[in-house]
């Protein structure tokens, strides 16, 4: 008996304590194509390139002169230089941009440049992008500035004794290896050299350290979560070694350890698809693991075929869920309320998965992005390539957005709703639960926005220009990263708090038809200094009649300050009318009431001078706060939105 009871708790323990198997569909579709001979017939690169030529001279004659128009601007293009101060800048006063923008214009310029040879330069521009090219090559480093702390030097300038590979050192190798895909035999012609130097620093500072280690935190061998480094990083050594790694065992050593490295990536994505960073990161993140999976199909002449995967055609999907109108897009955490995800990316799922609804999306997105089609953006050549082999199925394909309905993400926590299913018109509402430690978090439990007609009412501020404290100790002292300048309360004077204890719980979705009911208690996203002891927040949608019910029941343990009910707009509030607010757009004006007796209504202007946010916001929001007048332990409330028109 106390054998099998033994035997019972070490079992238990075991049920408790067990994690869920990896699921490694990658590495298993590259096993199941057999591996290492699936990758080895290089072919196919002759014949990529052969096509893009092709596709290149079916241009019509007024595209192809714009870019030789383009190209021809970039021959007097200055290389700019990249000094040690201008590097040290983020480490002396936190500025990044500054070296960034140098940085970035090379590879532009030389993007452009490769174009317009293609284009029909006919030699002219390789003197030129002999030049880009050897400016980059020259670069002590490709890691930005902000990366370069991950070397055991830390921060400061890039130690020549060890290299390592963030972002735009990944980005930066798969610029360098297509231009050499591209231009090879012209630039052979021009100077031997340069290729030769190509694959020399393309060794040195990509595929040795990427071989030779495991410690970069992005890999995911550590064990760690992961985000949009670990796919975006091995989408570009994966192409870097199948463009430009000739020797065979090498070349096959880094695509099947790509693999394995992007297998953490997936593996750790929640069941429904649903990116925790957001539509403006989903580009870098479900987009990049759809490039990923194309290159694994392209260069194994379709062997390895992820096609009846159906976790990776919901990560496709999400992005289409948090699309509200035009550009704008569900932007909690880090996102941008003004956005336009690759078109590439998501008519590759849509291709990959014969999903008709995201090619349509596909269309729509390009031509946001190219309202000009006789022009063809060249200022990155990656885009480029895609942009180009996918120009005349975009271009053929009805433009349509899906505008769902209900999309309800369980792992995630987000939800999006509109009153109107295929279209932009009447009320659009998002809401989130989650935890405090998301990846590129905001203080943000129980967040909500609300659109009338495709147009903001009720706003995600977003974040502003990344600097150094964008992601340190001091990243909640900025306003935009704050729970009281989200669509959340202040609590006895205290805010939500980071952290992943800090949490929605009991959250749940239930539609019942004529309404639909968001229930979350986020008591637990503040910390014990706002003696909450509950502080349920329920929202109750009615699409007939385009309507928000928020209701909020709370309960202290004591009282320290008057409770505060935030909402953060884009339109200046008319709070003159005691019992409502007012929020007015063109043809239509969102009604907010409130119980006068419990709360008195207050607003305040935030100027908004960031390079980042300015575009989308003009030059200021507004914060309404519904401050409580009485000293309640105990109580209950709604508020209402609704649209109003003017006729």
């Amino acid at each position: 008996m106390r054998i099998s009871l033994l035997l019972i708790l070490v079992c238990c323990s075991f049920q408790l304590f067990a994690q869920p198997a990896p699921r490694d569909y990658l590495y298993t579709a590259w096993k199941a194509a057999d591996g290492n001979s699936a990758f080895s017939n290089m072919s196919w690169r002759e014949n990529q390139r052969n096509h893009i030529l092709e596709v290149i001279q079916q241009l019509p004659a007024v595209t192809r002169e714009r870019m030789l128009a383009d190209a021809d601007k970039a021959m007097s293009f200055t290389w700019p230089a990249l000094p040690a101060s201008l590097y040290l800048e983020y480490r002396d006063n936190g500025n990044r941009v500054n070296f960034e923008n140098a940085q970035f214009e090379r590879r532009k310029v030389l993007s452009v440049l490769v174009a317009g040879e293609l284009a029909g330069g006919n030699g002219k521009y390789i003197p030129q992008i002999a030049n880009g090219l050897w400016a980059i090559l020259e670069e002590s480093t490709w890691v930005l500035p902000a990366h370069i702390g991950a070397q055991k030097a830390g921060n400061g300038l890039a130690d020549p004794a060890e290299q390592i590979i963030d972002l735009f050192a990944g980005e930066t190798a798969a610029t360098i290896s297509w231009a050499q895909f591209l231009m090879d035999r012209k630039l052979d012609k021009y100077s031997p050299m340069i290729s030769k130097r190509i694959d020399y620093e393309l060794n040195r500072r990509i595929v040795v350290p990427f071989l030779e280690r495991t410690d970069f935190w992005w890999m995911g061998f550590n064990g760690k979560p992961m985000n949009n480094w670990n796919i975006w990083i091995n989408t570009n050594i994966l192409q870097t070694a199948l463009l430009a790694v000739n020797e065979r065992n090498t070349r096959n050593k880094v695509i099947e350890k790509a693999i394995r490295s992007a297998d953490f990536f997936l593996n750790g994505y929640p069941e429904d698809g649903g990116c925790d960073e957001g539509p403006s990161y989903w580009g870098h993140a479900g987009g990049k693991l759809i490039e990923f999976v194309n290159w694994m199909r392209w260069a194994s002449a379709g062997k390895a075929d992820l096609s009846k995967n159906e976790l990776i055609h919901r990560i496709g999907a999400y992005i289409y869920k948090m699309h509200i109108d035009s550009s704008r897009f569900v932007n909690f955490a880090d996102a941008s309320a003004s956005t336009i995800p690759p078109p590439h990316t998501v008519f590759l799922y849509g291709e990959i998965f014969k999903d008709q609804q995201m090619k349509e999306f596909a269309a729509y997105l390009y031509r946001l992005a190219n309202p000009d089609t006789n022009y063809i953006k060249t200022n990155s050549l990656l885009t480029f390539i895609y942009d180009l082999e996918g120009r005349k199925s975009f271009l053929s394909t009805t433009p349509a957005a899906p505008f769902t309905a209900v999309n309800w993400l369980p792992d995630l926590q987000v939800l999006s709703l509109r009153s109107v299913q295929g279209g932009s018109r009447g009320l659009f509402f998002a809401a989130k639960g989650g935890h405090n430690a998301e990846s590129h978090n905001h203080n943000d439990i129980g967040n909500f926005v609300l659109y009338m007609d495709g147009q903001p009412a009720i706003i995600d501020v977003g974040v502003g220009t990344y600097t150094k404290q964008t992601f340190s100790k001091d990243r909640y002292q900025l306003w935009y990263m704050q729970s009281q300048w989200h669509n959340c309360p202040t609590v006895n004077g205290v805010q939500q708090q980071d952290g992943r204890r800090f949490q929605a719980k009991d959250v749940s979705f239930s539609d019942k038809g004529s309404t639909k009911i968001l229930d979350m208690d986020i008591a637990a996203a503040y910390p014990e200094s706002a003696m909450i002891k509950s502080l349920k927040r329920t929202f109750t949608f009615t699409p007939a009649d385009s309507r928000l019910k928020l209701t909020e029941a709370y309960e202290l343990q004591s009282w320290k300050a008057p409770y505060q009910l935030h909402f953060i707009t884009c339109l200046p509030p008319d709070t003159k009318t005691p019992g409502k607010v007012l929020l007015t757009e063109d043809f239509a004006t969102m009604e907010i009431t409130y119980d006068v007796s419990r709360f008195e209504a207050v607003s305040e202007r935030q100027a908004v001078d960031d390079g980042r946010l300015s575009p989308v916001w003009g030059n200021a929001v507004y914060r309404i706060t519904l401050k409580a007048k009485g000293q309640a332990l105990k109580d209950k409330y709604n508020v209402d939105f609704a649209i109003k028109r003017r006729h």
